[in-house]
């Protein structure tokens, strides 16, 4: 990382070989000086890296190559924000935006990493035993063409079918049902539900969404005081004014039932229904801030099946009334920690940054308005993960990236 440079420049793209027939190994077309621009994507709630590549070609490849769905791409960049060139393998999925005129045609190849081709390519149809965490790591390592990056130890293990889904579809219902307990947690004491499951530049990620709120800010960055503007030659500074898309909206977190809710779930096995009254106080551990619990009343009550796996049934039927409970609360806290972790989103533009990630946690610092001091935080700032980043190389006012921040609690000063 090269702070001494400043970040809305510097971008190289170092090769673009396209490949249009037979795949890596066969010819290639360079198309290094047909690129106008690159916009690279990554989402906590996607499997799957998205670049979209524009084109602007003068010699008529897209038809003599020819370049189709399929064709795959090696893309090499550096900037001076990482050390490590990157290096994509894509395949393009679709091409968009096609206009000609007189001297050239103009096209953004949309391309995803070869994993998500494989996804669409296999099933999974295997029994699975054991932790959770395992099996994920299996169905990567057999299905999909990719490697993992990190994963969360998950507390809770689970036997069941693949049923003939996709992967992707599949350890998205895992993370659903996969529990975490933080190495400080009290021996025999559960963990909170919820996982997240996605690709960045660095591999696949499993992770617990409070394990990632327990990691340490990757960068901090500042909004310049609001007298003073906006710097955009400081690498970590905010390149633009936040906007603050959603800041805890009370009547969709109670249409969701994210602070209390009543919940039903028939056990097809045993044909009883399992009663659990959902706190959100009970089980999320906040920043220095009061969630709004409304006694004696739910705002939302859920009917549903109790998803357990494949489960061997005890003939005595010892048990299972209990594991009928503990897997209720956790489906229950499982969907309320989904919306909750959204509930404030604010979305920034910064010097480009290709050292971030899709799940980093960063720290803002904003100015505090209506003081003398401009030093002082506002209740906006603290610890925010990302949800979703782009980057934007060769676009005419210079390289930026932008993000989308989380998190599910304000930061009280003292």
């Amino acid at each position: 990382m090269n702070t001494k440079v400043i970040w809305t420049k510097g971008h190289k793209i170092k090769d673009f070989h396209l490949f249009p027939r037979g795949g890596r190994g066969g010819d290639y077309v360079n198309l290094l000086g047909q690129i106008q621009f690159v916009k690279y994507y990554e989402d906590v709630i996607d499997p799957s890296i998205h670049v979209e590549i524009t084109i602007a070609d003068p010699f008529g490849i897209i038809n003599q190559a020819p370049i189709r769905s399929g064709s795959e791409v090696d893309l090499k960049m550096t900037h001076p924000s990482q050390d490590d060139q990157i290096e994509l393998e894509l395949i393009v999925t679709n091409i968009i935006g096609h206009l000609i005129d007189q001297k050239r045609e103009i096209y953004t190849l949309v391309c995803e990493t070869i994993g998500s081709l494989s996804n669409h390519t296999n099933r999974v149809f295997e029994k699975y035993t054991g932790s959770i965490t395992a099996s994920v790591g299996k169905i990567i390592d057999k299905k999909i063409e990719g490697k993992m990056n990190f994963m969360d130890t998950t507390s809770n293990t689970l036997e069941f079918y693949g049923n003939y889904r996709r992967p992707f579809k599949t350890i998205a219902d895992l993370c659903r049902k996969s529990i975490y307990r933080s190495s400080g947690a009290a021996e025999g004491k559960e963990g909170s539900a919820g996982f997240l499951f996605w690709e960045s530049l660095d591999g696949y990620n499993f992770r617990s969404i409070d394990s990632i709120f327990e990691d340490e800010a990757k960068h901090t960055y500042q909004m310049s005081p609001f007298k003073e503007g906006l710097d955009v030659k400081n690498n970590f500074m905010l390149a633009s004014e936040p906007k603050f898309k959603e800041s805890h909206d009370l009547i969709k977190k109670l249409r969701n039932g994210t602070f209390s809710s009543a919940n039903w779930y028939y056990d097809v096995l045993t044909r009883k229904v399992t009663f659990h009254n959902f706190n959100y106080n009970d089980y999320i551990v906040k920043a220095n801030e009061d969630v709004p619990i409304y006694e004696g009343a739910f705002s939302r009550i859920i009917l549903s099946t109790l998803d357990k796996g494949t489960t061997n049934i005890n003939p005595n039927g010892l048990d299972i009334l209990k594991d009928n409970q503990k897997q209720a609360e956790f489906q229950a806290q499982s969907s309320a920690r989904y919306s909750a972790l959204f509930s404030q989103i604010i979305d920034i533009t910064i010097p480009m940054n290709v050292s971030l990630r899709a799940g980093d946690i960063l720290d803002l610092q904003f100015p505090s308005i209506n003081t003398d001091n401009k030093f002082l935080n506002s209740p906006e700032s603290g610890k925010y993960m990302i949800a979703r980043l782009s980057h934007e190389f060769g676009n005419a006012d210079g390289d930026f990236t932008g993000l989308s921040l989380v998190r599910d609690s304000f930061t009280i000063s003292e």
